[in-house]
């Protein structure tokens, strides 16, 4: 699958961007070492403050990163957007420029070139306002002496995190295989075990600590954003018969061969005969994904996600008391029916980065295929959620659902 244009552009600002930062830090670093004038120490302000020569990894170029609460961002707006392109070492580089490259490739052929960029920009510029502010009005409340120098505001983690909760979305029950098969991540989860490995990292190393906050952030908006504001069909209207083969939408005005006894209206695109009731088709666009399988409790294993679902359940029926929300457009999940919704996602996606689930006639998708039984028991246990029955996929008893629901939607 040929790389699309503004996947393209990202994969030569992430790596531009973090050279350009790489040469620079360590060109001060030389000036630093080799020179004691005063204009030298000068070139950053960290040197001038200690005293001392600090280590690559301590320094920070002001026109490409910023640092939350201190850094002039008013006057350097554009540091917002950079600093996300930025990456501190060849690993994370490495990891970035991967998920870059295969995920967002597919999501902007899913998608299309506008739509992937507002997504990513929302993740970029919500994330790093977020913090900013944050940190804000942490200095404003605490007195500046007392608190520690916030962290610089440089990684990509943003991105990634947004990328693994789209990818999510689309093709949730199947799997990212890596070691030649060795070893299978279930796509759901994903998004779950990229947070805790930041979280146990910052826990061991301070350089990861922002990390973490942009990983948590990046998670927060990715799932806010297409669960409710990204344009598209909600689940409730794509029971409805289809209104065009195309992906455009028409208002022209079809005339049937035979006359229409009765009057059928469904508010939207109009389908009629002269002298007849029309029979109209919803085109009325709900923003957002507001099926079950893309609920916030699907993203965590059992029995955190029982947790979070209970919780969840309560902001949801408090929204929905308020009217804020509209239960009707949040639709019952059927794993079946989400599965079969995803084989023509999964077609589309030209590389082998992927595998099958079991649905797909795949033998062995367990997470770790070669490990001990014990040790399969317990991650079988840790990620699948238990249900009370398990119910074989049928083609037919999911025809049978979408025609029932759909003749409840015309009644």
């Amino acid at each position: 699958m040929k790389v699309p244009k503004v996947t393209s552009i990202l994969l030569v600002v992430l790596t531009t961007l973090t050279l350009l930062n790489f040469v620079l830090k360590y060109y001060t670093y030389f000036v630093l070492s080799v020179s004691s004038s005063s204009k030298a120490s000068e070139v950053n302000s960290i040197a001038q403050e200690t005293g001392e020569v600090p280590h690559p990894h301590e320094l920070f170029v002001p026109l490409l990163t910023f640092i939350p609460g201190k850094s002039p961002v008013i006057s350097r707006p554009w540091v917002l957007i950079t600093s996300s392109f930025i990456e501190e070492n060849f690993v994370g580089l490495t990891m970035s420029f991967m998920l870059f490259f295969y995920l967002g490739k597919y999501l902007e052929t899913m998608w299309g070139p506008q739509e992937f960029t507002k997504f990513v920009f929302a993740n970029i510029i919500v994330g790093n306002v977020v913090l900013y502010f944050y940190y804000g009005i942490k200095t404003m409340i605490f007195k500046a002496e007392d608190m520690e120098v916030p962290p610089v505001v440089i990684s990509a983690m943003a991105i990634n995190m947004g990328l693994f909760v789209a990818i999510k979305q689309r093709i949730s029950n199947h799997y990212f295989i890596f070691f030649k098969g060795t070893l299978r991540l279930k796509v759901t989860f994903l998004p779950f075990l990229l947070w805790t490995a930041c979280f146990i990292l910052q826990l061991l190393s301070e350089e990861f600590y922002i990390s973490w906050l942009l990983s948590g952030l990046g998670f927060v908006i990715s799932w806010t954003y297409l669960r409710f504001f990204k344009i598209g069909t909600n689940e409730r209207q794509s029971y409805l018969l289809p209104y065009s083969i195309s992906r455009k939408r028409s208002h022209k005005k079809y005339k049937a061969h035979s006359p229409v006894p009765e009057a059928v209206s469904i508010g939207g695109t109009s389908l009629g005969v002269p002298g007849t009731p029309t029979l109209q088709l919803d085109d009325i666009s709900i923003k957002g994904d507001r099926s079950e399988q893309f609920s916030l409790y699907t993203f965590f294993p059992s029995p955190l996600s029982m947790v979070v679902k209970l919780l969840s359940s309560l902001v949801f029926n408090t929204l929905v008391h308020y009217k804020v929300l509209d239960a009707k457009d949040f639709a019952e999940f059927d794993e079946e029916d989400n599965d079969n919704l995803q084989v023509e996602d999964l077609n589309n996606l030209q590389t082998g980065l992927f595998d099958l689930s079991p649905l797909k006639g795949a033998g062995n998708v367990s997470a770790i295929p070669h490990a001990s039984s014990t040790m399969k028991k317990v991650w079988n246990w840790l990620s699948t959620e238990k249900t009370s029955s398990a119910k074989p996929f049928s083609i037919k008893s999911n025809m049978d659902k979408r025609r029932k629901l759909a003749l409840k939607e015309l009644e």
